[in-house]
């Protein structure tokens, strides 16, 4: 076959011309597509929705406001929109139907494009388009277009077959409001007619100039002192009208009116679809009035409307209306429940008896009560589970329901638990019906059979004691004469045992006056009271034997007003009592001349406390004294002592330390058994004496006790003393004894001491580490 070629090669420039114009058109469409994809994607994150479910919103802003699809991906991004480029897919095909015109297969007309934008083209925020297209219900919607026009209040009206106008939603509107203008007939002059028949927007900034003009709704019971108008259309004709209100004046801009416009648009194409999915759209007078009802209510009480499926089957409930008390389960209020979906808040109790009871009443009409209900919450953050009363009744085509919660079954064992714990129990005698009711524990302090039952006021007066019935006698006269409340002690029968107990009564009193119930309740102090007793015994028997053992002491233990004039020594004596309270110790000393010329000086203390100890005490110092003028030797003395107690049959412990004084040598010679060595003062300085080994007296039998040697020199003063001067506190947190903080403590104040005064001056500055115990501290200056 023959090809016939063009010789001016036009066919082959046509071609190359077609190609470079589809590359373009493919070039612009890739833009295009790649623009609304990533606006598809952006929506998405910020609306919580799927990235299908972005673009149907997109779709239907574009719709709404006759704008490009792609213009509207472009507002999105933040970015110029893409140059215009043929479109693959006509406007009103496929690409541009939402998925309720998909599912039906039907297409959308054009819908009329707003009023002409001002100079520059000003398009609206497209993320509060795509809001309000989210919108799952009126109300939501009118809340959502609060919201984004940053108004005080919104109404939203439907035109009805005679001309006036339904309110179909509101947002921030009183309910008074509500309810007066639920319907605008069509014979009042109001701005919302006006805008109706007009079929084009009404702009009202100057209050007192639309009072002149029109009826105002809303007046006198708001401050609305500006407000707008706005109608929205079917394919046809005026549909409805959208009321914006602000509470200050507020001039519109040119701007401001062209993209109010197009969100009123939006809403009602929104508003359209959501009543041609549910159904043609019905009254709320009911709902409002409900609302009204519900507004003086205490408790929890809700208005629940019937949810209905595309074949008319009940298949949820939605709040509509709450009491302000009403709190649920997880503690949501009632303005957080209103509109929130029964199945959709409380996914277990499908299924369960409320469940049926629910349809049961909203097909016969009668009133039911559930009286427990257990509902077990499956979501997390909330309680695991909660008991309530419901009770349920029909309104309309929904249900009255109220509830209350049961006592949460953990605070009601704690509560038990503190009754156990206090041993109190309660119990209330209605004096009209004779109604009785007790507690757990009041059966339990009256060792009675829950059986039985309750006891009456004659059988409560009959196991009183009868010392104790005038008490109770005068407690009852008190609260059904007087209407008192009353607070006594009374001792009764439980079983074999006198129980005493705490009684606080109450009178509940009615309008003249009169008491119609007791309530009681009944502390069990038995044990308080016993304990008492013993302790007030024992606190008598501690002061008898205190008082012994202190007559005791000053017997055998005699303490010298004045410093003692010794062989070589002057001694001053000092005893320091224990506090009041504290039982009697078994400090003792001794400090007497010998017939060789020496001077023997003692200290020890008994073990423990009370009569037995000053027993002791007194055994110890008069056993010395004699071992003393057969053998002054410490050690030999020591071990008289120790044998002494070893030798008995009771178990005594005692420490000592003995110390005798050689004025012609002015030598020191002393033992001790488990006793604080003592300390020597001279020339302003406090040293330790090293302390020769000793165990404790009546330790061990046949103990060895050393002997240590040291020389004295005139001024030099020797200090002995219990270990109550340097005991600490038992509540200290390192215990023990402080011998470093009494050296450091003499140190402080030697070279205040007169030596003219010494050693008496030495023993007034002295202070006890502890109050608990006895304390005695002897000082022995050597002379001249």
């Amino acid at each position: 076959m023959a090809v016939q070629r063009d010789p001016s090669g036009s066919a082959l420039a046509d071609l190359v011309a077609r190609q470079r114009d589809e590359i373009d058109r493919l070039r612009a469409a890739a833009r295009r597509q790649a623009v609304v994809e990533q606006a598809k994607g952006m929506l998405a994150e910020r609306l919580s929705c799927r990235p299908d479910e972005a673009f149907e919103d997109m779709v239907r802003l574009a719709q709404a406001t006759g704008s490009d699809l792609a213009a509207i991906a472009a507002a999105v991004l933040g970015v110029p929109a893409p140059p215009p480029g043929p479109r693959h897919v006509p406007a009103d095909g496929p690409f541009y139907q939402t998925r309720g015109d998909q599912t039906r297969g039907e297409r959308r007309a054009d819908t009329p494009k707003p009023s002409p934008a001002p100079v520059g083209d000003r398009t609206p925020q497209p993320v509060a388009l795509a809001a309000i297209g989210t919108a799952a219900d009126p109300d939501e919607l009118a809340e959502l277009l609060r919201e984004h026009v940053g108004c005080d209040g919104v109404l939203i009206y439907l035109v009805e077959p005679d001309g006036g106008m339904r309110l179909e939603a509101a947002a921030n509107v009183p309910t008074k409001v509500r309810l007066e203008w639920q319907r605008v007939p069509l014979q009042l002059m109001t701005g919302i007619l006006t805008s109706v028949r007009s079929g084009l927007p009404h702009w009202l900034p100057d209050r007192e100039e639309a009072r002149r003009r029109y009826v105002l709704i809303g007046d006198p019971d708001t401050e609305w002192c500006s407000r707008a108008w706005l109608p929205f259309r079917d394919q046809t004709r005026v549909t409805g009208v959208i009321g914006l209100f602000w509470n200050e004046n507020h001039d519109f801009s040119s701007e401001e009116q062209w993209e109010l416009e197009v969100l009123a648009r939006a809403a009602g194409f929104t508003l359209m679809e959501l009543l041609s999915t549910g159904g043609p759209g019905q009254s709320r007078n009911w709902t409002l009035w409900a609302q009204h009802l519900l507004d003086v209510l205490p408790g929890s009480v809700t208005l629940q409307g019937a949810v209905h499926d595309e074949n008319g089957e009940v298949v949820d409930f939605r709040f509509e209306a709450a009491s302000p008390d009403a709190v649920d389960f997880g503690g949501r209020r009632y303005r957080q429940l209103v509109g929130q979906s029964i199945l959709a808040s409380y996914p277990t109790i499908a299924g369960t008896e409320l469940w049926a009871a629910y349809h049961r009443v909203l097909r016969t009409g009668v009133r039911e009560v559930v009286s427990i209900f257990d509902y077990e919450e499956v979501s997390p953050g909330l309680p695991q589970r909660g008991r309530f009363t419901v009770t349920i009744g029909k309104f309309g085509d929904g249900l009255i329901v109220a509830w209350h919660e049961h006592e949460d079954p953990l605070q009601l064992e704690r509560l038990r638990s503190v009754q156990r714990l206090g041993n109190i129990g309660w119990g209330e005698w209605n004096l009209v019906t004779n109604e009785i009711d007790w507690s757990e524990q009041l059966y339990v302090i009256f060792d009675r059979d829950p059986a039985l039952g309750p006891m009456s006021l004659e059988e409560i007066q009959a196991s009183v004691v009868d010392e104790d019935l005038p008490i109770l006698q005068n407690a009852v006269r008190r609260m059904l004469e007087d209407g008192e409340r009353t607070d006594s002690e009374l001792r009764l029968w439980a079983g074999e045992q006198v129980r005493f107990t705490r009684f606080i009564g109450e009178p509940v009193l009615d309008v003249q006056g009169q008491a119609i119930r007791l309530d009681v309740v009944l502390q069990d102090v038995t044990a308080t009271r016993r304990a008492e007793k013993r302790m007030f015994d024992l606190s008598e028997q501690f002061a008898q034997e205190h008082q012994v053992a202190n007559q005791l002491r000053s017997a055998v233990l005699p303490l010298p007003s004045q410093p003692l004039e010794l062989p070589g020594m002057r001694v001053a004596v000092r005893y320091l009592a224990a506090e009041q309270w504290a039982e009697v110790g078994g400090d003792w000393y001794h400090a007497f001349p010998i017939d060789d010329g020496s001077t023997l000086l003692a200290i020890g203390d008994a073990a423990g406390h009370g009569l037995a100890t000053a027993a002791a005490m007194a055994k110890l110092r008069y056993a010395l004294t004699g071992a003393a003028l057969t053998n002054p030797d410490p050690a030999g003395v020591l071990d008289v002592l120790n044998r002494m107690l070893t030798g008995g049959d009771d178990v005594t412990l005692a420490s000592a330390l003995v110390g005798r004084y050689e004025p012609t040598t002015r030598r020191l010679s002393w033992a001790q058994a488990g006793h604080p060595a003592p300390l020597l003062l001279r020339s302003h300085e406090v040293h330790r004496l090293d302390r020769p080994s000793g165990p404790i007296l009546g330790a061990i039998p046949g103990a060895v006790y050393a002997t240590a040697r040291t020389v004295l020199a005139p001024g030099d003063t020797l200090l002995l003393f219990t270990d109550g001067l340097i005991e600490r506190r038992p509540s200290s947190s390192d215990g023990g004894d402080d011998l470093e903080r009494l050296v450091e403590e003499i140190r402080g104040f030697i070279e205040d001491l007169d030596p003219a005064k010494m050693p008496g001056a030495l023993t007034s500055r002295l202070v006890p580490a502890t109050p608990l115990d006895d304390t005695c501290i002897v000082a022995a200056t050597i002379s001249a």
